[in-house]
């Protein structure tokens, strides 16, 4: 897999410096340049005449004092051998980040998952989780401080956004010195469903165990061909708990999910697991969307 442009959004948050370290060694691995983004929200528009309007030099200030924190950090990336290029925008920052990967042709956005409020669960829903969903380009959540990847779990429902995350994970695991992946697949069926098919007892959960195995069973003998170390887990729940639940087991230091980039309604009523996952797992998230 090649990598030739990482971008990494900073807010000048801790979650964001983590983010960029994590981002300059994924760089210097794949020899690949980072662009630095920060994005200015525009102010609120006043609604009445007793809402002052922010003076233009006002919003000037905050563009040249962030242009100038960025060149910090750009020295301590050039002093490590990476390219860097700074660039400060005005957008909201959730699309700007989608927008600014898509413009600069990145290959994969690394970010932190919480900004300066440290409101973890309100920065994802409007940050993080919706650049998950509109990125058309691979998203690594960073949690916490870089450290080794030894284990990276996968789940895996056989779509092609779960094999483009497999891919990925390979890759990685190569990068990392060979870590270790964990394929892990959630048997999930309605209760509706569920209650129909012991009812009848006509096999059918015995069917679909078998052949998930054997899907499972093809992809491990594939990765130990190609050198890797790995292993499989296939159990019934839904898929991010079980995601999470494994993940502990595991002792993962990375989870890779496929993203089926879902919008408007069917994303309203049906949600992502992937974005679930985001949310709740402890460790790194890194999303993929299928290979167009």
């Amino acid at each position: 897999m090649e990598i030739k442009t990482i971008l990494t959004p900073s807010d000048f948050s801790a979650d964001a410096e983590r983010a960029i370290e994590t981002a300059t060694t994924l760089a210097r691995s794949y020899g690949a340049t980072l662009h630095l983004l920060h994005v200015v929200q525009p102010p609120i528009q006043p609604v009445g005449p007793e809402m002052a309007v922010a003076p233009v030099e006002f919003w000037r200030e905050l563009h040249a004092a962030a242009a100038k924190r960025l060149a910090r950090t750009k020295q301590k990336i050039d002093a490590a051998g990476v390219r860097c290029e700074l660039e400060v925008v005005d957008d909201i920052p959730g699309f700007a980040i989608a927008a600014a990967a898509e413009r600069v042709h990145a290959d994969l956005v690394v970010m932190g998952s919480r900004g300066l409020t440290g409101l973890k669960h309100v920065v994802l829903g409007s940050v993080a989780e919706r650049t998950v969903r509109y990125s058309k380009c691979p998203v690594l959540i960073v949690k916490d401080k870089p450290h080794a990847v030894r284990t990276i779990l996968v789940p895996m429902d056989f779509s092609p956004a779960a094999h483009a995350a497999l891919d990925f994970a390979k890759s990685l695991a190569q990068k990392a010195g060979h870590a270790h992946l964990v394929l892990v697949h959630a048997y999930y069926v309605p209760v509706e469903l569920e209650q129909y098919l012991v009812s009848h007892g006509d096999g059918a959960f015995d069917r679909l165990s078998k052949a998930v195995t054997k899907d499972l069973e093809k992809i491990l003998l594939d990765l130990q061909n190609a050198g890797l170390s790995a292993e499989y887990v296939a159990r019934a729940g839904t898929p991010e708990r079980i995601v999470l639940e494994v993940a502990g087991e595991k002792k993962a230091d990375l989870i890779a999910i496929g993203t089926h980039g879902r919008r408007g309604l069917s994303h309203l009523f049906l949600g992502s697991v992937a974005e679930r996952v985001v949310r709740m797992a402890e460790v790194p998230v890194l999303t993929v969307q299928a290979k167009k």
